[in-house]
């Protein structure tokens, strides 16, 4: 998918300005409490309408906050998300939903009790989609984080596809350093483009991005 952005700033007005900027994919939020920023099905459709790919990205509450990662915060997170992937966007089945871990992680055993949470939220979103009689749409489970949070997550095995953000100082320096095996990564953070703020990031081309 080559260069792209990610923003908590709806792009529907800035599409044009973003494409002709080489941009061919844009990271956008779900969120449940913090909507200012959620991604829209009226924007994805805008987005997808400027053969622009979306990356999505849940982050919703305190994702900066190192306390914030538990088994059930996890669980919670992966319930809302997959359900706002399904029921609200209509997401391309089998494409990721990347799990933020925006901080600077130290404590590897929240982080994968985190995920371990995530996959029980998805498990559980699959599960109400049977029992309700829906069509069970299947996505993969994505992680955005640090060098150090990347590492444990694929060891874990649970996420498949992996967003490094940028942070050079990050997991004790190392982060400063392209992590093997990245799908996206974060180059650089707080840029104006378009008038819009904006992060920086580049894809190996299978970054699991998607359109309608």
């Amino acid at each position: 998918m080559g260069n792209g952005i990610h923003t908590a700033t709806n792009v529907s007005n800035v599409l044009s300005c973003l494409e002709n900027n080489g941009k061919t994919f844009v990271g956008r939020y779900f969120a449940v409490v913090h909507t200012w920023k959620a991604l829209t099905r009226t924007e994805a459709q805008n987005i997808s309408a400027a053969n622009i790919y979306i990356v999505s990205i849940w982050e919703d509450i305190d994702g900066e906050d190192p306390s914030y990662f538990s088994y059930a915060n996890g669980k919670s997170d992966g319930k809302h998300a997959f359900d706002y992937a399904a029921n609200l966007l209509e997401q391309t089945a089998n494409t990721p939903v990347y799990f933020a871990v925006d901080c600077d992680a130290t404590n590897k055993q929240s982080i994968l009790d985190y995920f371990n949470g995530v996959r029980d939220g998805y498990l559980q979103y699959l599960h109400d989609r049977h029992e309700f009689g829906l069509p069970e749409i299947y996505y993969k489970i994505g992680v955005y984080g640090s060098y150090d949070v990347l590492t444990w997550c694929k060891d874990q095995g649970i996420a498949t596809y992996f967003f490094q953000a940028y942070a050079p100082g990050w997991s004790g320096g190392r982060n400063a350093n392209p992590w093997a095996g990245y799908h996206l990564r974060q180059i650089a953070s707080n840029q104006s483009l378009c008038g819009i703020n904006v992060d920086l990031d580049v894809s190996t081309g299978a970054a699991g991005g998607w359109k309608y």
